[in-house]
Formats: structure tokens, C-alpha cells, sequence
């Protein structure tokens, strides 16, 4: 059942199953507007006696709506928790009970927003508002929606920089086959629509692999593997500032590293410390290795 506010717009699909026989009353997450969603069923007690009984229920209905608006009043944003409408019988659920139903996120939903809207907006909300995007996203663990997402970025980063290069404006690609210097003609662009994707899809996995080890390991994996995968693949989004010459991809790996920051933080629920600690440790652990293959290649040039 698609229940929706007649004053703001704001929808939500709740299972008609779930929904208490009796309920009909509602109050909106978003505006505090108070409607009902259907009919309310008729009383089989005299009239004399279904007014006095009648009555009492919405005024209790009422004063959890305030409840609930009060407490709406006090978050970040009115779009960033989960909450099914007030009336129905329900209370509030945590991120990971909407598994695949109730996520904000507008790339995985598409039906509602379309591929061109549900793709921009959801490169406006990360960039833009990433506390609420992340505090609002489900995890679950259907990655193809964020994989997709991370790859059409990868591919619109690979041909601005073809097209800069072109202009004189960035390093010219080779024409090989290294990361990321693809190149653009004859079994270079084979290798930029099919060989890329999937060499991005792999690292992607690893990146996100290797954050969430680290934060396991600083005791803040709480939301699983996919919750970390699906924070690294959208905070990839500032990164479509590669199509802005010269500054345009440090300004969107330093905004990118910020989104990630935060989607950690929030998704995973746990203290800015233990984040920063998770970040820099695979950094560490980099320049331990570099040292220590520096050491080793100088005794054997000794």
C-alpha cells in the first residue's frame, strides 16, 4: 500500500499485510500533517456508545503525531531518518530493516525518478548534503545499484580526461593499457567501454574490502560489508569534478575523501577517532611496505 501526505507529497510503500485492521489515521514524517490514509471502519456498538470510545483513540493518535513531530523537529534533517507514518501502529525501524524498500537513495529508485533525475539527484544530495543522504540510506546487500552508480563516474572521469587531454588542458592518454591512462582509439577504446569497468569494479570490491578490515579492526564495522561498500561507491560522486580542467580532480578526491569520512561516521555509527584511525591505517600500512622494500633493495644493491 503506497501511503502518501495530501500537503507535501511525501510517499511510502508499508506492507498493507502489517498495517493493523483498525488504523487508518496518519501523521506525515516530513510536514507533521495529520490525514487519514483510508476509510476508518465503522463501529458495531450503539452510536451512543461509539462516539464516547471513538473519540479518546485519535486524541491519543494525536499526541504521539506531536511526539513524533517534536522529535522530527530536533534531527538534522526531516528527510534523514527512516519512519513509517504515525497511526498505523508503527515505530520507527532502524536502517537495516528496510532492506531493499527503504532506502532514500535515488538511484535505487529508479521507478520513481527515472535513471537521468534518480543520477543527478543522488550526485546532489552526496555532495551537497551527505550527513542526511547517509543517515537516511538503507544497507543491504543488493550492490548492483551503487556498483553501477561508481562505474558510470569512473567512465564520465575517464572521458573528461580524454577530452581535456585532447585540448591541451591535461596529460595526453597513452595508448596502452595502464590505470587509468586508457586509451581512447583502436584497442585502447575496447579497453575504456569493456576492460576498465571491470578493472574499476575489481578495485572498488578492494577498496572497500580494505576499508572495512580496517574498520573492523578499529571496532566500527557495525553495519557489515556492504554498508562500507555502498558509502565508498557513492562517495565517489564528487569525483565527476574531473570535468572541470587542472583543479577540477583534486578538488573531487579531497571532497570525495570528506563524503567518505562522513558515510563511515554515520553509517557504521561510531566516533570521528575510530574513523580517522580506519582511514590512515591502510596509508600506514602502505608506507610500511614501501619502507621496508626500499630497505630490502638497498642491502641487495649493497
Amino acid at each position: 500500500m503506497k501511503i502518501q501526505c495530501p500537503k507535501c507529497g511525501f510517499s511510502r510503500e508499508v506492507d498493507a499485510e502489517k498495517i493493523p485492521g483498525r488504523a487508518s489515521l496518519a501523521t506525515c514524517p516530513k510536514c507533521g500533517q495529520k490525514f487519514y490514509f483510508r476509510d476508518p471502519e465503522p463501529e458495531a456498538e450503539p452510536e451512543e456508545q461509539a462516539v464516547p470510545e471513538e473519540r479518546p483513540e485519535p486524541d491519543r493518535q494525536e499526541q504521539d503525531g506531536q511526539e513524533q513531530e517534536d522529535i522530527w523537529s530536533t534531527l538534522e534533517s526531516l528527510d534523514s531518518e527512516e519512519q513509517e507514518p504515525a497511526g498505523t501502529g508503527f515505530q520507527k525501524r532502524s536502517r537495516g530493516s528496510f532492506r531493499g524498500t527503504g532506502s532514500r537513495v535515488p538511484w535505487e529508485d529508479l521507478q520513481s525518478h527515472g535513471v537521468v533525475d534518480g543520477f543527478y539527484q543522488t550526485i546532489k544530495q552526496v555532495m551537497l548534503s551527505p550527513m542526511p543522504f547517509f543517515k537516511a540510506m538503507s544497507v543491504d546487500t543488493n550492490f548492483a545499484p551503487p556498483l553501477v552508480f561508481y562505474l558510470i563516474v569512473a567512465e564520465i572521469q575517464v572521458l573528461a580526461r580524454f577530452f581535456w587531454g585532447l585540448a591541451g588542458l591535461a596529460p595526453q592518454m597513452d595508448s596502452g593499457t595502464g590505470l587509468p591512462g586508457l586509451g581512447m582509439f583502436g584497442a585502447g577504446s575496447v579497453m575504456v567501454l569493456f576492460l576498465y569497468p571491470v578493472l574499476m569494479a575489481l578495485m572498488l570490491f578492494f577498496a572497500s574490502g580494505l576499508n572495512h578490515i580496517c574498520l573492523t579492526a578499529v571496532k566500527s564495522g557495525t553495519a557489515g560489508f556492504w554498508g562500507t561498500f555502498k558509502v565508498v561507491a557513492y562517495s565517489n560522486a564528487p569525483m565527476l569534478l574531473a570535468v572541470v580542467p587542472l583543479a577540477g580532480p583534486l578538488a573531487g578526491m579531497i571532497w570525495s575523501v570528506v563524503c567518505t569520512f562522513l558515510g563511515f561516521k554515520l553509517v557504521h555509527r561510531t566516533s570521528a577517532g575510530r574513523v580517522v584511525a580506519a582511514m590512515l591505517l591502510p596509508v600506514a600500512i602502505l608506507f610500511l611496505i614501501s619502507s621496508f622494500m626500499l630497505v630490502i633493495r638497498g642491502v641487495s644493491g649493497g
